[in-house]
């Protein structure tokens, strides 16, 4: 298979188009000057030819009237028109004839006798017009041939006859074709440098953006071009600028993903490790035998609970993945956040008064969009929380309100609030601040992220924040959903 031609730069297309313009541009120009320049010499040779056979037929009225003859062709009449003809032969470039009624020569300062009856000009002019007609000479030159009637008693009787030579385009290409060549030559040389100088203006902004794209293909994904150049090139790399952002947020966020899968995996087994270790001790203590029943019980225990800590863990696990990978097919309906909050403390109640907490419900009526059941599971999760945290006889508030164009829940403790140290972490996956690191109070760590997860799929946020007088307030901000009309 034949190797493929490699394309041509813009720079070689540039070049080869602003020459051809140019040197079509002048050649096209240069011809139709030479055009013009050819028939304004033809008019103003044919306006003075006419003046000197009108003045010759003039001459030669008066001459042969003058001589008394009544046409021309007397002798006495020819020898004075012939050597008036010959005195001021040398001073016109032009060779004038005297004719007679049948076209031929009456008068010629050359003594030659010619007819050129046959000829159009002579033939309108012994019509009684004005007569002109022009003829290539064998040099590729241009002859004009101008005759005017002469008369006698208003009656034509013979012509005035007058013709010249001037160059053409093709003679005078020819006669300077040396220094045209040169001239030409020169011209392209010219064109040439400048074309090129300003083909590597045109195209430098446009190497640059080739370098810079480059690079970034090569693993430089933090370069960013310099905008320069045209419009459309200044676009192009605005355009590529933005796009090099998009990309290194991508990748960045992508690292950053793998990294949190990586450490969500780590975390799992770790999670997973101490139950399991925990079970297969147990079991393993119960395959030996002889285990007296009281510590038989005991172990079989320790397999229950670890066990029942596995299956939250798993559950724990689905929710937070189900969640996270939503795509809007979470059941939405219009909620008062109030009624919600109050289902969810109701169905706490047995745990709250066994932690010997109350948990106090207040605020207004607020109309979100959202799922009910997974609304309670956060209201649920910060009442736990909260509840686990604050000393027997002590109390948790729980607050409805509607702002401007959001609503506002919050859950008040009376706790020894979270170390600072804590609190950008707390949402995070299998995060336990150091006041709930023993796993039988504290959970896996799952809770909070579930719930900033349930936030995020109302278009909502979680925070949470210390107070000056002691406890912490967990706030979760929803949309607010406004009665239609």
């Amino acid at each position: 298979m034949a190797p493929r031609l490699r394309p041509a730069s813009i720079r070689t297309r540039l070049l080869v188009a602003f020459l051809a313009v140019a040197v079509l541009s002048a050649g096209a120009l240069s011809l139709l000057f030479l055009r013009e320049l050819e028939a304004y010499g033809l008019r103003k040779l044919e306006e003075r030819l006419e003046s000197e056979a009108r003045l010759t037929a003039a001459f030669v009225e008066a001459s042969y009237a003058a001589a008394g003859e009544p046409q021309p062709g007397g002798a006495l009449g020819r020898e004075r028109i012939e050597a008036a003809l010959r005195e001021v032969a040398p001073y016109v470039p032009s060779r004038v004839r005297v004719l007679d009624r049948e076209g031929v020569t009456v008068a010629d300062p050359a003594g030659r006798r010619e007819d050129y009856g046959g000829r159009p000009e002579v033939r309108t002019a012994l019509a009684g017009e004005y007569g002109a007609y022009t003829r290539v000479t064998e040099r590729g030159g241009v002859a004009l041939y101008v005759a005017v009637p002469v008369r006698f008693g208003g009656q034509v009787s013979g012509a005035a006859y007058s013709s010249a030579s001037t160059f053409s385009i093709l003679t005078l290409l020819y006669d300077y074709r040396v220094r045209l060549a040169g001239l030409v030559a020169l011209f392209a040389a010219a064109t040439l440098l400048l074309t090129e100088a300003l083909a590597r203006w045109l195209s430098h902004p446009l190497r640059a953006l080739e370098a810079g794209a480059s690079a970034f293909t090569a693993g430089s994904h933090d370069l960013r071009v310099e905008p320069s150049g045209s419009r459309e090139t200044r676009a192009v790399a605005e355009a590529f600028n933005a796009m090099a952002e998009g990309v290194e947020r991508m990748l960045t966020e992508l690292k950053e993903e793998e990294r949190r899968k990586s450490r969500f995996v780590s975390d799992v087994s770790h999670e997973l490790r101490t139950p399991l270790t925990a079970i297969r001790g147990a079991a393993e203590t119960l395959l030996d035998g002889d285990v007296p029943a009281e510590d038989e019980r005991r172990f079989l225990a320790t397999i229950v609970r670890e066990s029942e800590r596995l299956g939250r863990l798993a559950n724990d696990l689905l929710t937070l993945q189900r969640m996270e990978g939503a795509t809007g097919e979470l059941p939405l309906s219009r909620l008062d956040l109030l009624e919600v909050a109050r289902g969810a403390v109701d169905a706490l109640e047995p745990l709250t008064e066994e932690r010997e907490v109350s948990v106090t419900v207040a605020g207004e009526p607020a109309e979100v969009l959202g799922d009910s059941d997974r609304l309670q599971q956060v209201v649920a999760n910060l009442v736990d929380n909260a509840t686990r945290h604050t000393p027997a006889g002590g109390s948790v508030e729980v607050r409805v309100e509607a702002r401007e164009r959001e609503v506002v829940l919050s859950i008040t403790d009376q706790g020894p609030g979270i170390p600072e140290e804590d609190l950008p972490r707390l949402f995070d996956r299998f995060y336990r601040s150091e006041s709930s690191r023993d796993r039988s109070t504290g959970g896996a760590g799952l809770g909070l992220a579930i719930v900033r997860a349930i936030a995020a799929a109302h278009a909502g946020s979680i925070a949470v924040e210390n107070l000056p007088e002691g406890g912490s307030r967990f706030t979760l901000t929803l949309p607010l959903l406004r009665a239609a009309g």
